[in-house]
């Protein structure tokens, strides 16, 4: 409180004031008081308005926000399992939510193989030391067949050959049957088989089990040669098993007898991650494959280890007589005699049991069943007038711009965006919540074909470029790697030139300020790192494709460099000074188009390789490394049919790998003249997508050359054929969003006249979510 003092000129005066100080003293000792009150969270002192968790200031205490899935208020956690090695994980997640499962079990199941084609690719999963296969096995009828059964693309197998009668057999690097057993498999029977392998035994000892029981044992047996893939069902290309396999179980050391009693005692029981009794080897087991998940190309690793593997062709199977037995299940089976684990309920109101399977009856996710909401999508418009009542991205255009008035994902006619480039999808976004950034080239509006980019379907020109090959965004700068006459990067769309003669940018990424670019020049392949060339291979031809940075800062570059025997050898240096050759075929070549980084560690590399072919010659295959285990990728065809497909680009979606290639097709004599030519497609864990845009003359071109995933939302790019009067198709650059193909350019965009405008081509893309 302050006090002022006045001096009178008189008595009268200063007795005045004592008055007036008097009166109004319980005033100034209010205002005084209120001016010292503390304020509350809206300002007002002595207020009881309170800040609640959520940033809301009211006088209601609770919050006004809704808990996130971690349960903080206002909070945009994902939850999910951030467990890299479990079978379920969420790369998404950004909270642990306990969910994780070391593997996935549906119930009582196991693989079956044709004898032809079919195996599942466990990766890299044996050293040059000791080791222990088991598996449960069911052979059916011979067909002159060597059966694998757990073995390498080189150095180990464990099989039941043709040649020695069908007897269960194992061995190492040409000697396959250091140990064999004295009678053939039985037909049609399960059987528990093993081997196991001590280097340190007796100059190396090899022991064979079948049914919990030694039958062969050998010393002096030499290591193996190491192998980069172990399969289950095949040895190297071929030599396929006939028949069944289940529990499928590899250790690094050499399990002891009475190990195997216990483990062929139980039978598919024990779960050899635990030790249990005679069995004490849990912490060597390297991986664990129960096959229980009934569905879908993955094996997950029950070990924990995270070695998942891959199916290719290999059916699921249960037992005869086996099923859901309970009538309660949505998938009760009434013929089932043995409940096989199986069973699923329902357990929402909006997802019923439809003929056996759970159906999804809230698309929207709003709590109200399809039947009785009267919004499904949630975008503001009624069913009944909604075009698509299940995408809340269309439902009508009632202002006549081309534009869908829910562009936005909800109806908003005054912000559903001008179409620019005519293609029927709004600039306003090609993926809600995020922007799509596609590199690659065109013709501008004076008729000249140039370097460019598109953003959201919107064409930015990069200046001098005569080639665009990649494109990366990072802090709202895009960065683009090519070629103006020598190798060069655009930033915003200045261009920088790089060092060295000739050449081209392949690649660009950014790790924090600093810029990679891999490419060539006229002596050999190289990386740029800030404008400063690293020379990978001078003195043989060699071409770098691809490059990618670890967390740890360690640098990745992929290409090819040609051998002293003149074969092209696909592989990836680290650091500058370290090259890795990627496995082939035997008397095979091949390269490296691309890479993905998973979880800024695993690295993964897309590409193709050469084989030998009766009928071809030599065929190209797709095929993607992880780190240095090699996935064939199906053709899709015969040899006698494709000449060959090739991977162009790599994406990683979770667990789920992507690559985006083409297949080559013959020309069919005979036939429409449309047949041959090269085809676009994408494969998801080994399974073909086929995608439209394919020769529409003889011998036309579409190619899908990169591909990235947002939200479920699978975005190629690439070439397409476009119909036109001429023998020879055009290569139009497009994109397909789910499958759909939308090309990026349109004939309005070049001076009238110019016939060639369709030429264009979409190299690369980058999706930043917003």
């Amino acid at each position: 409180m302050e006090f002022f003092v006045c001096w009178a000129s008189s008595i009268f005066e200063l007795t005045m004031k004592k008055i007036l100080f008097v009166l109004f003293l319980p005033l100034i000792l209010w205002l005084s008081c209120e001016e010292d009150l503390p304020k509350d969270c809206a300002g007002v002192p002595g207020g009881d308005a309170v800040e609640d968790d959520c940033g809301v200031c009211d006088d209601n205490s609770s919050n006004d926000c809704a808990e996130d899935c971690a349960g903080i208020w206002g909070g945009d956690n994902i939850c999910g399992c951030t467990d890299s090695t479990a079978a379920n994980y969420n790369n998404t997640a950004t909270f642990d939510d306990g969910s994780c499962e070391r593997y996935i079990d549906n119930g009582e199941f196991f693989l079956s193989f044709d004898g032809v084609d079919d195996y599942v690719d466990l990766g890299d999963m044996l050293s040059q030391e000791a080791y222990t296969k088991v598996a449960w096995v069911k052979r059916e009828p011979e067909n002159n067949g060597n059966y694998n059964i757990i073995s390498g693309n080189t150095g180990h197998a464990l099989w039941v050959p043709s040649s020695n009668g069908y007897m269960l057999a194992a061995g190492h690097d040409g000697a396959w049957t250091s140990v064999q057993d004295n009678e053939p498999l039985s037909i049609g029977e399960w059987n528990f088989v093993a081997v196991t392998f001590d280097p340190n035994v007796a100059s190396g000892t090899m022991t064979l089990y079948k049914n919990g029981i030694q039958v062969d044992d050998a010393t002096g047996i030499a290591a193996q040669n190491e192998s980069t893939n172990t399969y289950v069902g095949r040895y190297n290309n071929g030599f396929w098993w006939l028949g069944s396999i289940d529990e499928v179980a590899i250790w690094n050391e050499a399990l002891t007898s009475a190990e195997m009693v216990a483990l062929y005692n139980a039978g598919d029981k024990l779960d050899a991650s635990v030790d249990s009794g005679d069995y004490t080897s849990s912490s060597g087991l390297q991986g664990y494959w129960r096959m229980n998940e009934g569905s879908g190309p993955v094996i997950s690793d029950a070990s924990g280890n995270g070695n998942n593997g891959i199916i290719d062709g290999a059916g699921w199977s249960t037992c005869e007589g086996c099923g859901c037995t309970d009538p309660g299940a949505c998938n009760y089976d009434p013929s089932a005699v043995t409940d096989n684990g199986s069973c699923f309920y329902e357990e929402n109101i909006c997802e019923p049991c439809l003929d056996g399977v759970i159906v999804n009856d809230d698309n929207d996710g709003d709590g109200i069943c399809d039947d009785v909401d009267e919004d499904d999508d949630n975008d503001g418009v009624a069913d009944s007038d909604d075009s698509d009542p299940f995408d809340n991205t269309v439902c009508s255009d009632t202002d006549g711009d081309g534009c869908d008035d829910c562009s936005s994902g909800y109806f908003d006619p005054s912000n559903d965006g001008p179409d620019d480039d005519g293609d029927g999808t709004c600039n306003a976004y090609l993926i809600q919540g995020h922007t799509v950034y596609i590199v690659g080239g065109s013709y501008n509006s004076e008729g000249i074909n140039t370097s460019c980019y598109w953003v959201d379907g919107v064409r930015y020109e990069l200046p001098g470029g005569t080639w665009a090959t990649d494109i990366v965004v990072s802090n709202g700068d895009v960065y683009v790697s090519g070629s103006a006459g020598g190798a060069c990067y655009w930033i915003n769309q200045e261009r920088y030139d790089l060092p060295g003669n000739g050449g081209e940018g392949e690649a660009i990424t950014v790790h924090g300020n600093d810029v990679y670019v891999a490419g060539w020049f006229n002596g050999g392949s190289c990386y740029w790192k800030n404008d400063v060339k690293i020379n990978l291979t001078t003195n043989a031809e060699s071409q770098a494709f691809a490059i990618g940075i670890r967390d740890n800062g360690d640098v990745y570059v992929g290409g090819y460099y040609m051998n002293n025997h003149h074969y092209v050898i696909p592989c990836f240096w680290k650091n500058g000074n370290t090259r890795k050759n990627l496995p082939i075929p035997r008397d095979g070549d091949g390269e490296v188009n691309d890479i993905a980084i998973m979880d800024g560690n695993m690295r993964y590399y897309a590409g193709y390789t050469l084989r030998p072919d009766n009928f071809a010659g030599y065929v190209s295959k797709a095929a993607y490394w992880r780190h240095t285990n090699r996935t064939d990728l199906p053709l899709g065809g015969s040899s006698m049919d494709i000449y060959g497909a090739t991977g162009w680009g790599i994406a990683l979606d979770g667990n789920d790998v992507y690559v985006a290639g083409s297949t080559n097709w013959y020309e069919f004599w005979g036939q429409e003249t449309t047949t041959g030519g090269d085809f676009p497609q994408y494969w998801k864990n080994s399974t073909i997508h086929d995608l439209e845009g394919g020769p529409l003359t003889n011998f036309g071109k579409g190619v899908a050359y990169d591909i990235r995933v947002a939200d479920g939302n699978v975005v190629v790019v690439g070439i397409a054929t476009r119909d036109t009067s001429y023998y020879d198709s055009y290569e139009s650059a497009c994109y397909w969003l789910n499958g759909e193909l939308n090309y990026l350019v349109d004939q309005y965009e070049v001076p009238e006249g110019l016939e060639d405008w369709y030429w264009s081509e979409a190299r690369g893309i980058f999706i930043v979510e917003n």
